[in-house]
This record gives C-alpha cells, structure tokens and sequence, in this order.
C-alpha cells in the first residue's frame, strides 16, 4: 500500500456512466492518506437532474469517504460546478467530511496552496467564440460515446479505451483552453497571496512552475483516473489509478 501526507481527488462525477468508480475503488484500496481533499464534482448533481443515476459501486465510493473520515483521515470537501449545491453548507460537516467553498493546504515546508475546483476562473478565460461553443458542444457528445463504448469493452472483458481524453489532446480550441486555464489559475493564486493552486475542473492532470507559482491539476476519474500526491518530504505526485504508477512528479518544496 502507498501511504501518503495528503491526498487530491476530484471530477469523480458519480452518478453518471462516465464515472469510473470502480477503479477509484481499487486506488482507494490500494492508498492512505492523512488528509484527502475531495475538489469538486465528485457527485454530478447537474447530469443526474435529467439522468438519474447512481449504481452500487458509486455508493460505495461515497461510503469508503465516509468510513475513512471515521476512522481518522481528515476529507475535506470542496464543491465544484456540478455539485454546487453543497456550497450551500459550506462550514459544516456531513458525516465527518469538511464542507469548504476553498481550502488552504500548508506544505511540509511552510508554503501555502490555494486548493479550490477552478470554475470561478472560467468568465475570465472564456473567449465566447464560435469555435470554442462547437468545441463543447462536440466533447460533450465525445464524453457520451466514450462512456458507450467503455461499457461495451467492460462487458467483453477489455480495458479502458481514453477515447475522450485522445480527442481532447487532438482539439487544437480544447489545448488552448488548458494553457489558458493553467497560466490564469497561477496568475490568480499568486494575487491571492499564496505559493501555488490545486484544481480540477478541467480534467487534464499537471504539475507547473508557471512564472514562480506552483499549479498543480489532480486529474480526473473519468478520463485519466488520476489524483495529486504529496509524499512526507513535501514531493507531489500525480499517480494513476495503479498506485504504483508515478506519472509525473515535483522536486520537494525547498
């Protein structure tokens, strides 16, 4: 098992086909933290409006939160775009979970990080173009394929296919979006005062330096099935949902 200082997961989107709750089961099996900080979207509220859905294993995601809260992992949530209604109650706790609008995460070595979704960033990087409306309009039909075509290889026994995360990369409007996103999501941390920002919302996992601040993106359980890390000596990680498997690190903060 992989022990970690803290953990970061969001853009889970339980209670849509899309979700991989199954895997983040087996990641969650497979790894401990001290601290878990849940950024937004973990349960899609908005999707589940039109489209109720909400099979055994997405309840057992909730419930392993839950049971981990009990016995002593200190899970923090932060709401996002599709669950925004927990916003609500921001302050309060719901079974052991923190509900928090954002959070501050202090670093083994003093810095502090900004830890929100990322959707209050999106009217400042959003060009209202044609080409960008098409480009949602067309990943999100994208993101329906791919949840088909996942169910269909699950039921012959093949693996997960990324068509939509492929895709995505291929999108020359999507690519420019993240760099946006990225480079404001810094940008905004750093006049909020603090050393860096961890988000989600976007679904594309990272860890920069940009201009001195430090952005870290903890993925998503839809397309990468990805968290953030930190190791004890500060280091972070993203790890995919084979815990073993590092996918891309940071020095330790100095």
């Amino acid at each position: 098992m992989s022990i970690y200082r803290t953990l970061w997961l969001s853009d889970i989107h339980l209670g849509t086909r899309s979700s991989r709750a199954k895997d983040l089961l087996h990641f969650l099996e497979e790894t401990s933290a001290d601290r878990i900080y849940l950024v937004g979207d973990v349960i899609d509220l908005k999707s589940m409006r039109s489209r109720p859905l909400f099979m055994d294993q997405h309840l057992q995601v909730v419930s392993q939160f839950v049971s981990l809260a009990s016995l002593g992992t200190e899970v923090v949530y932060v709401p996002g775009n599709h669950d925004d209604e927990f916003r609500t109650i921001a302050g309060r706790d719901i079974c052991g979970i923190r509900v928090q609008v954002e959070a501050c995460h202090m670093r083994p070595c003093g810095e502090k990080l900004l830890v929100a979704h990322g959707d209050i960033l999106d009217e400042r990087i959003r060009m209202g173009t044609n080409l960008e409306k098409f480009g949602a309009a067309a990943y999100s039909v994208v993101r329906q394929v791919d949840a088909s075509l996942n169910r269909l290889r699950s039921l012959i026994g093949q693996d997960y296919f990324p068509l939509s995360a492929l895709v995505k990369e291929k999108m020359r409007g999507a690519q420019e979006y993240i760099s946006r996103f990225e480079s404001i999501a810094a940008e905004y941390a750093a006049w909020r005062g603090y050393s860096g920002i961890v988000c989600g919302h976007i679904h594309k996992p990272a860890i920069r330096d940009i201009d001195g601040t430090l952005y870290a993106n903890d993925g998503d359980w839809v397309e990468h099935r990805t968290a953030l890390a930190e190791t004890y000596d500060g280091r972070l990680e993203i790890v995919g949902w084979q815990n073993d498997t590092v996918i891309e690190s940071s020095r330790p903060a100095a």
